[in-house]
């Protein structure tokens, strides 16, 4: 997958660090992944879910939620992931990420 946005992910690991080791692994291993599909990134990530056109991955045990607007792989692109929020689950909860998955 082709991820856009690294500086939110190091803006993200400054603001929470605690989250660092599972951010940086999450990079590295989507990153060289072609995921055409939902259940294809369970395979790697079996908590994420999808909102429109959005993958949440929970981190941490449901500390944090990654979101990502998705565009999955298929024969003649490898799939984007633009990252759009890292959040407390208690921001997560207050649902105002919702507009950015539509």
């Amino acid at each position: 997958m082709h991820i856009i946005a690294r500086p939110a992910i190091a803006n993200a690991i400054m603001k929470h660090p605690d989250a660092a080791n599972w951010l940086n692994h999450w990079w590295r291993v989507a990153g060289t992944e072609r995921w055409q599909s939902l259940v294809a990134v369970r395979v790697a990530y079996p908590s994420t879910d999808q909102v429109d056109c959005c993958l949440v991955f929970n981190v941490r045990g449901n500390t944090y939620r990654l979101i990502c607007r998705v565009t999955y792989a298929n024969p003649w692109q490898r799939g984007t992931l633009l990252v759009k929020h890292f959040l407390t689950h208690a921001e997560y909860d207050k649902e105002r990420w919702k507009g950015d998955c539509e």
